[in-house]
């Protein structure tokens, strides 16, 4: 049988025998357990994921001659003298005045910042873990940050990644190694079938490693529920936008904002299911039934509603402003109906004074002038890239029609706007949707 090594750390445990699960998805992250014992042995951990996907451990030990040799940088001198001190740190991050006095009492803090400075963290990373979490100088530096370092370098992460991932989530510090670290970690590898999935999570969404697991297990038994297979439960969860909402929502929320996004039509293997689910979960002061009313008033029919919804799941997210500007614009200039609109909801996502406005009437000009002679269609227009939409419609004309630049750039007069649109309903070539 193929074994494959996922990870290996050092640390120190109050007896040397240890357990980790062999769940493939356990119901409760349960710590783990170990008897006391006043002696400390020092544990080399190897877990390994087998072709069933399930995790055994074996314990080595180990003398603490093997520890992986720390990384140096700029920060430390060739004669171990930092390049920024305690006060450097204090100053930058703005904390007080008080707790410059309890550092300065302390030997700890310099004790931290030379350990962070010998595992390669920069001046910035640390000025920027301290502004997240103050209290990361005043930790033990054998007892609690190396251990917990020592067994994040030893996951899979690259040395940039690693860094990366602590300077984001610096309170991952305040959670127990035995009895959160090491189960989460294990339960990442066990769910999502191999170490290199569960290192793109934590890489893209290093927050999950103090999240609690309350809320991760049923949410991710919620979808697997629906059948959606574990790649695509892995892709949810490397996305920073899924990893946030599937680690971090009230299970019972989840799963009926999920139950709707099925009721609305969304298939469960689909990119827009996520999309739909994470719309509806950071939807921002009202709840869907609200969005609903919202949408209603501008003349749009539940059903109208929905199928804007299905061709872009972002619009269950978007500002009441966002959303009213377009579609009362279409409605006044161009005279059409919300259902008109809900069938091209494509022209109702761009906004409307950087693009819909300026490229409306750029265009109106032109049929007004006679440079074009053919029916243009809106949603082809609105989808042009910037230089492309330049020298199709600007650059082309802006010699013997100047006008154009002055409508591109906002520069045309009220009144000569309100000429050129009051001439769409006559001209013989119009703007389509």
């Amino acid at each position: 049988m193929d074994v494959l090594s996922v990870s290996s750390y050092y640390y120190y445990l109050s007896s040397p025998f240890l357990r980790l699960s062999d769940a493939m998805i356990p119901n409760t992250m349960l710590p783990l357990l170990c008897k006391p014992n006043k002696s400390l042995t020092h544990v080399k951990i190897d877990l390994v994921v087998s072709p069933n996907r399930s995790i055994s451990s074996s314990l080595h030990l180990q003398s603490s001659q093997n520890v992986p040799s720390l990384i140096c940088d700029s920060s430390t001198s060739t004669n171990g003298v930092l390049s920024f001190t305690i006060d450097d740190i204090i100053t930058s991050c703005g904390l007080s005045d008080r707790f410059r006095v309890l550092c300065k009492s302390s030997e700890k803090p310099n004790a931290v910042l030379k350990l962070l400075s010998d595992y390669g963290f920069s001046q910035t990373q640390v000025e920027t873990m301290v502004s997240k979490y103050p209290r990361i100088l005043s930790c033990s530096v054998e007892k609690i940050l190396k251990p917990k370092i020592d067994f994040l370098r030893s996951v899979g992460l690259s040395e940039t990644e690693f860094l990366g991932v602590v300077t984001t989530c610096p309170r991952l510090f305040t959670r127990s190694l035995k009895n959160h670290l090491v189960p989460i970690v294990e339960f990442l590898i066990t769910s999502f079938g191999s170490r290199d999935n569960a290192v793109l999570v934590i890489k893209r969404y290093p927050f999950i490693l103090v999240n609690s697991s309350k809320r991760l297990v049923p949410n991710l038994s919620t979808l697997r529920n629906l059948g959606i297979p574990q790649s695509k439960i892995s892709n949810m969860m490397a996305n920073v936008i899924g990893g946030r909402v599937i680690a971090c929502t009230k299970p019972c929320r989840f799963s009926k904002v999920v139950s709707t996004a099925m009721e609305m039509g969304f298939d469960p293997l689909s990119l827009a299911f996520k999309n739909a689910v994470s719309a509806m979960l950071f939807c921002p002061g009202s709840t869907w039934e609200e969005k609903l009313v919202f949408y209603k008033t501008l003349g749009f029919s539940d059903e109208e509603t929905l199928d804007i919804f299905r061709f872009n799941p972002s619009f269950i997210s978007r500002s009441e402003e966002v959303i009213r500007g377009p579609v009362e614009f279409y409605v006044k200039k161009f005279h059409w109906s919300p259902s008109q609109l809900s069938r091209r909801p494509v022209v109702l996502t761009f906004s409307l004074e950087k693009r819909i406005i300026p490229r409306c009437l750029v265009v109106q000009v032109l049929l007004s002038r006679n440079k074009i002679q053919e029916n243009v269609k809106l949603s082809t227009v609105l989808t042009y890239k910037e230089n492309e939409f330049l020298q199709r419609y600007v650059t082309r004309y802006k010699d013997e029609t100047p006008e154009v630049l002055d409508a591109y750039q906002g520069k045309m007069k009220s009144a000569e706007c309100d000429f050129y649109w009051e001439e769409l309903s006559s001209l013989p070539f119009k703007i389509i949707l």
